[in-house]
């Protein structure tokens, strides 16, 4: 009889035990899936490569436009630049290096740019930053280390030029 409860308890015991793998293998799982799943804007991350490659060919002819056209106008056009004609000039070129910009975000590459950047802002956020003393501690200990590396290498530098005067001369 004791023989037969303790392979009851045996089985029992280790009936748990695989209980406790598949739940263990099952929370791995979905663990898994969870993080591999694309977050819910993910959908509206990507648009057509027809029209990204649309987005991309106005954002370079953009550009290319306002290369040509500031050069076009400071080389060929006799006009007076005065301080405000050139001011109005730079703010044209500012604004059309923008707009392009702008126009390249909206494509599948800028979209990944953006959402890199957001994640990137969240984990920043997340960093302990030093205090003022230990930024100033660790200031002057890499200036400690720099200054006796720096002695070290002239130190090597005047041995070895002695070295080589000793041969050559």
């Amino acid at each position: 009889m004791s023989s037969g409860k303790k392979s009851n308890k045996v089985a029992e015991e280790t009936n748990a035990v695989e209980q406790k793998k598949n739940v263990t293998v099952t929370s791995k799982k979905n663990a898994d899936k969870t993080i591999a799943k694309k977050p819910a804007d993910a959908a509206a991350l990507y648009i057509s490569p027809t029209l990204s490659a649309f987005f991309w060919t106005i954002s370079v002819v953009l550009v290319c436009a306002i290369i040509f056209g500031n050069y076009y106008y400071t080389n060929f056009v006799v006009v007076d630049e005065t301080t405000m004609a050139r001011l109005v000039r730079v703010l044209a070129v500012i604004f059309g290096l923008v707009l392009s910009i702008a126009i390249t975000l909206l494509t599948n590459k800028g979209r990944a740019l953006l959402q890199f950047a957001r994640q990137s802002y969240t984990e920043l956020k997340k960093v302990i930053w030093p205090t003022r003393q230990e930024a100033v501690q660790t200031t002057f200990i890499v200036f400690i280390a720099v200054t006796v590396v720096s002695l070290f290498l002239y130190l090597c530098d005047i041995v070895f030029l002695q070295i080589v005067r000793l041969f050559t001369l």
